[in-house]
């Protein structure tokens, strides 16, 4: 990855405008101090702050997984109906860049600092590299245009980096990675939370999240996408029990946020539904997935909420209505960075486009057992029957690919949404009493940033509240 440098960010101004992100400020280390930190620290402190905001209530529930209609509010609807106000993503702004990639920068400088053998460095700050990619793709999906290049260790307020300049640099910084690991020498000892430093294991996490954000690209770059394409093609995650998963500790502290968002230690909040939309749906493919993402209602049936009401008609049907299953919101229900089943669906339609030789009908049907299997689905015959009764269609595949990767991808709300964007489907429709007239395709950027970084905002955008104009890649 280029030198990249961190600005300051008003962190205390920024925090006290912010809406609904967690408080992460008990795990941030000082990378100004960190000179007395262990890098391992400072990486399990970025991988908490990361995928924590990414299952988060601000991300996940109010947004993706409201974006996408999985979920539905029950009160309190103005989310739902693309009514967010402008401090919306303030908390997430500053969390990625303060919490998040400063960490990772302060790391690499003290690995590169540290005596050790050449491919123990290499590894760890390969490692660094990828995780920060993530960061920074999550920024260009939701926003567009960001501070990439200048975003980190600049006194100045930095400039704003394209989409089209930010995806060519992560691409190549997880070709240099994948390349550049050696499966036979260790990384760290301790504090990576995902895999345990088992560079095997983040050969295939690097070479899946090539082969998504390559396949992000398809429709606006074919060439740059085919060429990563190929190069993510020959070590992938491979089976369930290689998902990337970061799972949270069963102490309240560092529970999923979205327990502690619900639970009565804690959050004690209710404000949340199944989706009639995703009700309907999984009914009507058979689908026996319904029952692990939602409980019954008090009628003993799954009873969906309709998506988008103005408050008062929500709160009438709300006593009435499912809720989702505890499973998928427990304590230590894991953030699931990327799955075997979406590598299925993404190398189905790598199949599909020509760019990959294989048999798509096949991997979509890897996509859907694997999906089914991580929901506890473990009948054979029920998961063969129901690709039977939903066969892939080669005709309109980006129908079966993208509704069933939209079932997959199920309470990771902002992948959903990314895929939504992407393939457009399955056909959402903008309720009747929403804000817009169409569903959001960008998120608002933060209040911070016009009052901070306005000269420079203003060269990308004179509308930074705008959620309606499409990211680069969002051509369809």
């Amino acid at each position: 990855m280029k030198k990249i440098k961190i600005y300051s960010l008003f962190i205390l101004s920024i925090l006290l405008f912010s809406k609904c992100d967690n408080n992460l400020s008990d795990l941030n280390t000082d990378p100004n101090n960190a000179v007395n930190v262990d890098p391992s620290t400072l990486l399990t402190t970025a991988q908490y702050n990361y995928y924590n905001t990414l299952q988060g209530v601000a991300i996940n529930a109010q947004w993706g997984l409201l974006m996408v209609q999985q979920w539905a509010q029950n009160e309190y609807t103005d989310d739902s109906r693309y009514n967010q106000d402008i401090t919306f993503f303030d908390g997430t702004w500053s969390t990625m860049y303060a919490n998040v990639l400063k960490e990772l920068d302060a790391a690499k400088t003290l690995v590169d600092n540290q005596d050790m053998l050449d491919a123990v460095r290499t590894n760890q700050k390969n490692i660094l590299d990828v995780m920060s990619v993530q960061a920074f793709c999550f920024l260009t999906d939701g926003f567009g245009s960001v501070p990439y290049a200048e975003a980190i260790g600049t006194e100045n307020l930095p400039a704003y980096d394209t989409q089209e300049t930010i995806y060519n640099d992560i691409l190549a910084t997880l070709e240099n990675a994948s390349a550049t690991f050696s499966a036979s020498s260790p990384s760290f000892d301790s504090g990576e939370i995902i895999y345990n430093g088992d560079i095997a294991m983040w050969i295939k996490l690097t070479n899946s999240l090539m082969l998504r954000y390559a396949m992000r690209i398809v429709d606006i770059d074919p060439v740059t996408a085919d060429r990563y394409i190929n190069l993510a093609a020959s070590n992938l995650i491979s089976s369930n029990s290689e998902n990337a998963l970061f799972t949270f500790q069963s102490s309240l502290a560092r529970a999923n946020p979205l327990f502690r968002n619900y639970s009565p230690l804690s959050g004690n909040r209710d404000d949340y539904a199944i989706s009639e939309y995703l009700v309907t749906t999984l009914n009507g493919l058979g689908d026996p997935r319904l029952e692990m993402f939602a409980k019954p209602a008090s009628s003993g049936n799954i009873v969906g909420m309709p998506y988008g009401l103005n408050d008062n008609d929500a709160t009438v049907l709300k006593p009435t209505t499912s809720r989702p299953n505890d499973n998928v919101r427990a304590a230590t229900t894991p953030h699931v960075i990327i799955s075997y089943a979406e590598v299925q669906f993404l190398l189905a339609e790598a199949y599909q486009r020509g760019i990959l030789t294989g048999d798509a009908a096949n991997a979509y049907a890897n996509g859907v057992t694997a999906s089914m299997s991580y929901w506890g689905v473990s009948d054979a015959t029920v998961i063969n029957d129901y690709i039977s009764n939903n066969p892939y269609n080669p005709a309109n595949w980006k129908e079966s690919i993208g509704v069933q990767k939209w079932i997959a991808l199920y309470m990771n709300g902002f992948e959903a949404w990314n895929e939504w964007r992407r393939l457009d489907y399955p056909q959402l429709s903008v309720p009747a009493a929403a804000q817009l007239s169409t569903i959001p395709v960008r998120m608002p950027y933060p209040l911070s940033e016009t009052q901070s970084n306005s000269t420079e905002l203003n060269t990308v955008t004179n509308n930074p509240g705008d959620m309606t104009a499409k990211v680069w890649w969002d051509v369809n």
